[in-house]
């Protein structure tokens, strides 16, 4: 049993507190999210990992200590949990290779015109080939992908493009048909599905520069490849 879909339900619990729905609702208007949602839950995945079956030290098997340390080390874990490694946004990775490495892919997915580009590529993501890593090599894959959408007011748009959604549930549904969809468009990427549906983890109304009203808001989903 992968120890995903249960970090993504912390993961959609710690982004519904106070103090990140502040920085949620800056990031989402400020910059690009994908980087930071990456390493905040890499940091929070390395915090909790004996919640999630990652626990242990490597020093606990005396072959996998260096000769020249004569005294086991209370700080070196068995499984390595690294943001950016290897070309994976998350790479996780047992040091005894008695188990399969995980790799999670992040994504965020704007409703604007790029919306189907960015669904192209989270399936695009989950077969890429991984440096240093054997074709017949267990690695289990995922995608966490952050959804917004939002309206800004008109004066405040700048060159921001909108692609064709009415309304935020039209989007919603577009990124669900995207995943699996066998349009010549999306030759070569895999078909995806659905493990943790788009969850609402924030609205937008009270960020800066967004319209209130329009059903503005942040939503998080988990995906694999299908079958």
């Amino acid at each position: 049993m992968s120890f995903v879909p249960g970090f993504t339900e912390l993961l959609l619990n710690h982004l519904k507190k106070d103090e990140r729905q502040r920085i949620l609702k800056s990031i989402m208007v400020t910059t690009a999210p994908e980087l930071w949602l990456s390493l905040e839950s890499a940091a929070l995945l390395d915090i909790h990992r004996e919640q999630f079956d990652l626990g242990g030290l490597l020093d606990q098997r005396d072959d996998y200590r260096p000769c020249n340390i004569s005294v086991a080390r209370s700080n070196v874990p068995r499984w390595l949990i690294a943001a950016e490694r290897r070309k994976v946004d998350i790479w996780v990775e047992d040091s005894y290779g008695e188990q399969p490495s995980t790799a999670i892919e992040f994504k965020v997915v704007h409703n604007n015109k790029n919306a189907y580009y960015k669904t192209w590529e989270i399936r695009k993501d989950l077969v890429k080939q991984i440096p240093r890593t054997s074709p017949g090599e267990r690695i289990e894959r995922w995608g966490i992908v952050l959804l917004s959408y939002s309206r800004f007011y008109s004066d405040q748009q700048g060159n921001y493009s909108y692609g064709q959604f009415d309304s935020c549930q039209a989007f919603l549904d577009a990124f669900e048909r995207g995943l699996n969809d066998n349009n010549e468009w999306y030759e070569g990427a895999p078909e995806l599905e659905l493990e943790i549906r788009p969850t609402r983890i924030a609205d937008l109304d009270g960020a800066n520069y967004i319209e209130p009203g329009k059903g503005s808001g942040v939503y998080l989903a988990l995906v694999k490849r299908k079958g």
